[in-house]
């Protein structure tokens, strides 16, 4: 069954929304180094949410069931001139002096988690930095409809020529689902760190280039 959405920019309204999502989506790999309680995990987020580095080469979208946020995504992608991100960067606010109620350690923990799984675009190449969905609404179609507005928006950008994304070797159902849109596997790697602290020590890198690619 497919469910009909609305994908969009995130606007400041569905913060706390989206961070909540995110914590629900992401809180199984965190909670193992962190042991924050997923409250805490989605109030962090929100903050990275209301703070962003301000990089005009990252892109949040939501999809959106009614009222209902069912799903998020983040892309990135590397600009052929940074300077103005780079300055953005500079100016903008320390977001962790938000974040004091979850404890500098547990907070430090988890910075180094995020700092773990990112990953650096090349020029061309727009990035799938993350993807949830919703418990409640998996199985309706909504992350495959994710992944195609991705597409779309990729392959219409005259600035990039491909979309790629990190994806467990464990995660069989993501894979099939990447496979089936036509993204295929170009390297595995093999992280010490991750799977000590993430739980995830295997990871297929994946990009897909258009119709045509094989």
């Amino acid at each position: 069954m497919t469910t009909s959405i609305q994908i969009e920019p995130v606007c400041p309204q569905f913060h706390q929304a989206v961070a909540e999502l995110m914590a629900y989506g992401f809180g199984h790999k965190f909670q193992k180094i962190t042991s924050l309680s997923i409250t805490d995990l989605a109030y962090v987020f929100e903050q990275l949410l209301n703070h962003p580095p301000m990089e005009q080469s990252t892109l949040r979208i939501i999809a959106r069931e009614n009222e209902e946020i069912v799903g998020t995504m983040c892309l990135k992608w590397k600009e052929a001139d940074n300077r103005a991100a780079i300055t953005s960067v500079r100016a903008n606010p320390h977001w962790w002096s938000h974040c004091n109620r979850v404890g500098m350690w547990k907070l430090l923990q988890l910075i180094t988690g995020l700092h773990l799984l990112k990953h650096t675009p090349t020029l061309g190449e727009c990035y799938v930095e993350d993807l949830v969905v919703h418990p409640q609404h998996q199985g309706k179609g909504i992350g495959t409809q994710l992944l195609q507005w991705a597409q779309k928006y990729m392959l219409q950008s005259k600035s990039m020529s491909s979309l790629s994304l990190h994806v467990a070797s464990q995660n069989h159902q993501a894979i099939q689902l990447y496979e089936r849109y036509q993204f295929r596997k170009q390297y595995s790697t093999n992280s010490f760190l991750t799977g000590l602290l993430l739980g995830e020590n295997q990871w297929h890198y994946m990009i897909y280039k258009g119709d045509s690619y094989v």
